[in-house]
């Protein structure tokens, strides 16, 4: 079953972009060649040090990794649940196949730096019983990482249903889109740092001291001891290594079992801010009303779309971050314009996060219920990431007193926030992308996974802004030398960029799903 399991596994991974794979293939023999070059580059006080961080990187990578893309969601447990098997085992099969494809291979290539570690270590004739402790020490990181992957990216799964969990992996995702986009303005001090670290290490920071006992640093610290003469110490610290391994596989397999029951936790709560809507009528007695309380209700209450509005604040609260860091406090002032930057990104998908509710438009089609629906889902997402973006960019400047750039970031707020609207819907019709359906959705990644239509969308929202930034630019830059009517022309030319990409991007993706709405209906069904 295990041989099955993994042969399923890579026939699946061979039918995904080739681009995919090869840039996957390429990081993963990047950072391996890396791991190797870091032993032989490190000066012999610092070898341990830098190694340490090293192996603590690639295991950070292995937690955070799968959160951040659906690799890991690519087997399921519960496409096996009505299969005669038995249940333990295909939870440690569905495990087993989780080492197998560039991720595993390239980890255990990384791994086994240990040995020509071990040998420039090793004194006198301890030379043998080092690399024996160091690829022992190996294998185990190997497995100990891959299941630790496994196990946190269940319980993650799991952890969706709770407030708790979607915050813990909205910071995931703010993180990752603040450091892709900001990240230069701390790159560079990190990198002058290096050859620093290569020969000094931790210095006199106490961090070596802590992270040796972890499991990443217990491989170090048995070849350590093996190679000074102190063979049971070194075996110790495997058996804690090994110990350590063991509780994560049992923990990863009964994760991994698949069980049949209710997936959903039953709410103690109702959601915040969901008040709002069900108090006094707010939104008009319509259709594009119905649609708007719609929207903003799923927003807040569904746990995988309330994910996308966190991860946007938390996106924008990193760049102000990076900006303090960087001590430029005008990135800072930036952090509501990123928000607004993921209107068009959290919503190019907004059908296929659906899953195949379209079915309730599809039975009552007609041109006002599809010109509706799209008005609506514009201007649920419209308030429901403005309002944030509006926030987070009055207290950022008023935290760092940037208030003269008050006109020019406002202006491309507007800008990014009409242009993205419009622009999410456009992806959501022309690129619909299947995905799990609400209710059988377990896994942080199951809302359905769109790359080319979010790559797509972010490049249209910046080159539709263009106008609004050019002028935004030159009032930042040459306010001085500019007349006193440019901050208003300024404001003007955002308040039509926006409004004419929101009315365009709407009238395109109404006249697409009115025309193709059983087409696209058929290709949702498909999830």
């Amino acid at each position: 079953m295990v041989g099955d399991l993994i042969r399923l596994k890579l026939a699946i991974q061979r039918h995904t972009h080739s681009w995919k794979r090869a840039l996957g293939l390429l990081a993963g023999v990047l950072a391996a060649a890396a791991t190797w070059a870091a032993v032989f580059l490190a000066e012999p006080a610092s070898r341990t040090d830098v190694l340490l961080l090293v192996l603590a990187c690639w295991t950070a990578g292995w937690l955070i990794g799968p959160v951040l893309t659906s690799g890991a969601a690519m087997l399921r447990p519960e496409y096996f649940t009505l299969l005669p098997l038995a249940r333990r085992g295909l939870g440690a099969g569905l495990l087993a196949s989780a080492f197998a494809g560039v991720g595993g291979a390239v980890t255990a290539i990384a791994a086994l730096a240990l040995i020509p570690y071990a040998f420039a270590t090793a004194t006198g004739g301890t030379a043998i019983a080092s690399v024996a402790v160091a690829l022992v020490g190996a294998v185990l990181l190997v497995v100990f990482v891959v299941a630790l992957s496994r196990t946190v990216y269940a319980l993650l799964g799991a952890a969706m249903r709770t407030h708790l969990g979607v915050e813990l992996a909205a910071v995931q995702y703010g993180l990752l889109l603040s450091s892709m986009t900001a990240g230069w303005a701390v790159v560079r001090p990190v990198l002058d740092s290096v050859p620093v670290f290569l020969r000094d290490g931790f210095g006199t920071v106490p961090a070596r001291a802590a992270l040796e006992w972890t499991p990443f640093g217990l491989p170090l610290r048995a070849v350590g001891e093996m190679a000074a003469g102190r063979p049971l110490p070194a075996l110790g610290s495997l058996a804690l290594l090994a110990g350590a391994t063991a509780a994560v596989t049992a923990a990863a397999i009964a994760l991994l079992t698949p069980h049949v029951g209710a997936r959903t936790a039953r709410r103690r709560r109702r959601p915040l801010g969901s008040r709002v809507l069900t108090r006094a009528r707010l939104l008009p007695a319509s259709p594009l009303g119905a649609v708007v309380g719609k929207e903003l209700r799923t927003w807040w209450r569904d746990p995988w779309r309330s994910l996308e509005v966190r991860s946007a604040i938390w996106f924008g609260v990193f760049i102000a971050v990076y900006g303090a860091i960087a001590g430029v406090p005008e990135i800072a002032g930036l952090a509501g314009a990123a928000v607004a930057l993921t209107v068009a990104l959290s919503g190019a998908n907004l059908y296929g996060q659906d899953g195949t509710a379209l079915w309730q438009l599809v039975v009552a089609e007609s041109p006002a219920t599809v010109r509706a629906d799209i008005r609506g889902r514009q201007i649920g997402i419209t308030v429901l990431f403005g309002l944030p973006a509006l926030v987070l960019s009055a207290a950022m400047m008023a935290v760092t007193g940037i208030l003269t750039y008050a006109v020019p970031i406002l202006a491309v707020l507007i800008a990014l926030l009409g242009v993205g609207c419009g622009t999410a819907v456009v992806m959501s019709v022309l690129g619909a992308t299947p995905g799990v359906d609400p209710h059988r959705r377990v896994n942080a990644t199951d809302a359905g996974e769109n790359t080319a239509g979010i790559f797509a969308a972010f490049q249209i929202q910046l080159w539709a802004t263009a106008p609004t930034s050019g002028m935004a630019a030159m009032l930042t830059f040459a306010g001085d030398s500019l007349p006193d009517w440019f901050g208003a022309a300024t404001l003007a030319v955002a308040l039509v960029n926006a409004v004419a990409g929101a009315w365009l991007g709407g009238a395109i993706a109404t006249r697409r799903l009115a025309t193709r709405l059983p087409e696209t209906f058929g290709k949702l069904r498909q999830s």
